[in-house]
């Protein structure tokens, strides 16, 4: 094996151990799945019929989703947000800790809705996306309640991510208290964001948007190499942070680093079955990746090949550590 793909191997083999926090929004995914045969009588629709509309399949989403994905590769994740003390609260806890991730330190806050994604497929394919939401910004007692879970914890975290998709627990006040104490702990941020609130990415470790979102941020179109460099030296900038991780698809990933260098990472040209998700294995890789001692450069090359190895999945899904060990020693049959 190339010496690159030996090192890539070795700190795969580093996860296990490391212990990240994710704090953000955690969600419930469904997945129902029926047959399609005909279009409905009443409408221009497909009728998919369900046999056992009870058999829903469920899975740990948004935060949960990076969470099941760290502990999927062998590290230890810890959970910081707030569920409502429904349904769907409560069975996400119950999918987390049957992927044996704690949840102590998630608050159950009254009256509050935890979001639900339901996804209607047929033949592999997703007709239809139900999203059961009431987003509300979390209280100022549950966002005290997280920040002390959090310093409790935070001596023993190798890394931080910070998942936001904008149901209300990312908060800028959460993440000034929260990003204070990781900074006193010299504990690694990676922040997965959304374009309205870049306020919460200044002074992390890396940004790691998606080509969309980093042009929403900058303000700038980055559709070939000289925009791209010129936006994202740009965007790095405005966000404070001190390295920035554009996601691009199938174009692999641009990595900017504070020294001011720049890398191009090549994806694997691959069918995609489907992106659900995709951005929490990237996330979920690179603070596992960094904490087991690889350089920014390295962990995403291995967040870019997970990410190549997840939409090969569907649904809402998680990559292992074989998995990605062959990804990583270049085996593309058995990645």
């Amino acid at each position: 094996m190339p010496k690159n793909r030996t090192r890539l191997a070795r700190i795969v083999r580093g996860f296990r151990g490391r212990t990240i926090g994710v704090l953000g929004d955690f969600m419930l995914d469904e997945l129902l799945r029926g047959e399609a045969t005909r279009i409905s009588p009443e409408a221009p629709v497909p009728v998919v019929v369900i046999g056992n509309p009870k058999a829903a399949e469920g899975f740990p989403g948004g935060a949960g989703n990076v969470a099941a994905n760290i502990a999927a590769l062998g590290g230890r994740p810890v959970p910081f947000g707030a569920i409502g003390r429904d349904e769907s609260g409560r069975r996400l806890r119950e999918l987390l800790r049957k992927r044996r991730i704690t949840c102590t330190t998630l608050v159950a806050e009254p009256g509050r809705l935890t979001p639900r994604k339901v996804r209607i497929v047929a033949h592999q394919h997703q007709l239809l996306r139900l999203d059961f939401e009431k987003p509300a910004i979390i209280s100022s007692s549950t966002a005290n309640a997280i920040a002390r879970g959090f310093a409790r914890w935070v001596g023993r975290l190798n890394a931080l991510v910070i998942s936001d998709y904008q149901k209300g627990t990312v908060t800028t006040e959460l993440c000034r208290q929260v990003l204070t104490v990781a900074r006193q702990k010299r504990v690694a941020v990676f922040v997965d964001p959304k374009p309205e609130h870049p306020e919460i990415c200044r002074e992390a470790t890396l940004v790691s948007p998606n080509l969309r979102e980093a042009e929403l941020m900058a303000g700038v179109s980055m559709r070939d190499r000289r925009q791209l460099e010129t936006g994202g030296r740009r965007l790095l900038a405005d966000l404070g942070c001190e390295n920035l991780l554009i996601t691009r698809g199938a174009d692999g990933m641009t990595l900017f680093e504070q020294n001011g260098s720049v890398h191009e990472i090549a994806s694997v040209p691959r069918p995609v079955y489907d992106v659900t998700g995709a951005g929490d294995t990237v996330v979920a890789v690179l603070a596992l990746a960094y904490s087991a001692g690889a350089t920014l450069r390295e962990a995403a090359e291995l967040a870019n090949r997970a990410g190549g190895r997840v939409v090969l999945k569907f649904g809402t899904a998680e990559v292992s550590p074989q998995e990605l060990l062959n990804a990583a020693a270049g085996n593309l049959a058995g990645s």
